[in-house]
């Protein structure tokens, strides 16, 4: 993980990225069950430190298919997990959709942590094209919102938040009120 990000250090926010490898795809009720691990004294899973997660959640694979559509949800709601989990070395790398909290480019800044932007609207297509394995790793009684593992290959993202503070989505607020006072 150090590598990557690393790597992901040398560009600025909006970069484009295609992504190759593992990723861990969870929703709002395995961060719930991340954070309880983390308040019983457990600590966090080594797959949630070693790989980035992916705000998701499978819908049923076609017969023939790797994946069935593999959509990013919405960051927000996960926002309040950030700080605790990459504090402890999770989630150092999260890509959904959406906005996010000062909260989250706070603790990006401070742990050195990256979220990406991945397109939210063509999900089947990016999952026929990009998904080349899917696996459930833990809580399969969770049906979609189990924790699970997904390989994939030139998967589009875009940095948004970056481990300097800078929010992709605060500068173009930015310089869209800069030319609304010219």
């Amino acid at each position: 993980m150090s590598e990557i990000l690393q790597q992901l250090s040398q560009y600025p926010v909006s970069t484009r990225l295609s992504l190759n490898g593992t990723i861990i795809v969870g929703r709002d009720i395995a961060h719930a069950k991340l954070k309880e691990r983390m308040d019983r004294g457990e600590g966090l899973p080594q797959y949630i430190k070693d790989h980035p997660i992916y705000y998701a959640g499978p819908a049923k694979t076609p017969e023939g298919y790797a994946s069935g559509s593999l959509g990013p949800t919405t960051a927000g709601r996960m926002d309040s997990y950030v700080d605790q989990l990459q504090s402890q070395g999770g989630s150092m790398i999260m890509l959904a959709k959406g906005n996010r909290s000062q909260q989250v480019t706070d603790a990006c800044k401070k742990h050195g942590g990256f979220y990406l932007g991945s397109i939210g609207g063509p999900a089947a297509v990016l999952a026929q094209g990009s998904i080349k394995r899917l696996e459930c790793v833990e809580y399969p009684e969770l049906g979609m919102e189990a924790i699970w593992k997904i390989e994939v290959e030139d998967f589009p993202a875009f940095i948004l938040v970056d481990d300097k503070g800078n929010d992709f989505f605060q500068q173009i607020q930015t310089s869209q009120c800069a030319r609304c006072v010219k």
